[in-house]
C-alpha cells in the first residue's frame, strides 16, 4: 500500500505536468482533456490509498509533501537530459 500510494501521488504529478504548456519534456505537451482529469483523479486517490498504511493526518502530511517534492523537481529532469544528451553528443 505505501509504494501504491507514493506512485499514485508520483504518476498524478507527472501527467499534471506533461500535460501543461511549459513543460520541456516533449515537443508536445499531452492532450489536456484526458491526462489532465487522470492526474486529477489519481491524485485525489493517493490519499485514499495512503490512508490505508498510515493514520489520515500522516497521510494527508505526506501525500502534501511529496507533491510538492515532485512537481518542484519534475521541470529539473530536462536539465538532466539535456546535460546527457550533450555528454554523448561529444562522445563522452
Amino acid at each position: 500500500m505505501k509504494l501504491l500510494f507514493l506512485l499514485l501521488t508520483v504518476t498524478a504529478c507527472a501527467l499534471l505536468y506533461l500535460s501543461h504548456r511549459h513543460q520541456a519534456w516533449l515537443a508536445q505537451p499531452l492532450p489536456q482533456t484526458p491526462w489532465r482529469y487522470a492526474g486529477f483523479a489519481l491524485l485525489l486517490l493517493a490519499p485514499v490509498v495512503g490512508a490505508q498504511a498510515y493514520s489520515t493526518a500522516a497521510s494527508v502530511f505526506a501525500w502534501l509533501v511529496i507533491s510538492m517534492l515532485t512537481l518542484s523537481l519534475l521541470p529539473f529532469f530536462s536539465l538532466i537530459f539535456l546535460l546527457f544528451a550533450k555528454k554523448a553528443e561529444h562522445g563522452r
